[in-house]
């Protein structure tokens, strides 16, 4: 079982650039393992807490893929709808601020509509997979209950990474340096505990790449959204959650300020 001093949690919708985050995470020598949405087979495959607890014990081993470490630390990135009930169980697990990750809804919510329509599937799906009123609860359950936690986004991170990460990394007891940046591409790597075999268009880009990349996509705007199912609508509200959550004291800016942790 990991041991929460030596385990790190990053919580975001889908499509935010947690997978990005969590490269940039990867390089750091203090984190040595690596646990990918232990969550998303409870969710999609109906398991129990068990099998999550079973995905978080058995990570993914990073020596081997980006080289030398010298701590023990543990990395659980997990996507918001997918922890559904289990949020405590997964707040036990560390014993550092708990990071949730933004990203514009705009662009999380087209962008999982494309890569629906890679996947050859219908582009609707619940708008509980979007992600955003489970990040929502969470966060509001951390701040309720005094949890330390910390809130970025991704496209002040991958604008300006030296101020964000810092601000991070200082916020785990951990070191940041530029070099933690760019990485060695690995496309064969499988990540997904649920969706196996052929190509994962979820992380095709970020594993292929070679280094974190600017943000150069601008959101489309809410009226593009179709009305269908109340997209529209929902889509409207989780900008106005994300520009709130922007402005909480938790937030991590790209300039220097003080963050409150939790």
């Amino acid at each position: 079982m990991a041991d929460p001093r030596n385990t790190y949690l990053v919580i975001g919708p889908p499509r935010s650039a947690s997978t990005a985050l969590s490269r940039v995470i990867w390089n750091n020598p203090a984190i040595r393992y690596y646990s990918h949405e232990p969550y998303e087979s409870t969710y999609f495959k109906g398991l129990d807490a068990a099998a999550a607890e079973a995905a978080i014990d058995s990570p993914v081993d990073l020596q081997p893929v980006v080289g030398a470490k010298v701590g023990e630390g543990v990395l659980v990135k997990e996507i918001s709808f997918q922890i559904g009930p289990h949020l405590p169980q997964l707040l036990s697990k560390t014993a550092h601020p708990v990071v949730f990750l933004l990203r514009d809804p705009r662009l999380t919510i087209s962008s999982r509509r494309r890569v629906r329509q890679l996947q050859e599937q219908p582009l609707d799906f619940p708008l509980a997979e979007t992600g955003w009123n489970a990040l929502i609860e969470q966060i509001d359950q951390c701040q309720q209950h005094d949890v330390p936690h910390i809130v970025m986004d991704s496209y002040d991170f991958r604008s300006n990474p030296p101020q964000v990460f810092d601000q991070m990394f200082t916020a785990w007891g951990l070191y940041f340096d530029e070099s933690q940046l760019r990485w060695q591409p690995q496309p064969e790597l499988q990540l997904s505990n649920y969706r196996v075999g052929g190509v994962d268009h979820f992380f095709t880009r970020v594993l292929n790449s070679k280094g974190l990349e600017m943000p150069v996509e601008v959101p489309i705007p809410v009226e593009d959204f179709p009305e269908t199912n109340g997209l529209r609508d929902h889509v409207r509200w989780a900008t106005e959650q994300y520009e709130r959550l922007r402005n909480a004291p938790q937030f991590v800016h790209a300039a220097s300020e003080e963050v409150t942790y939790g």
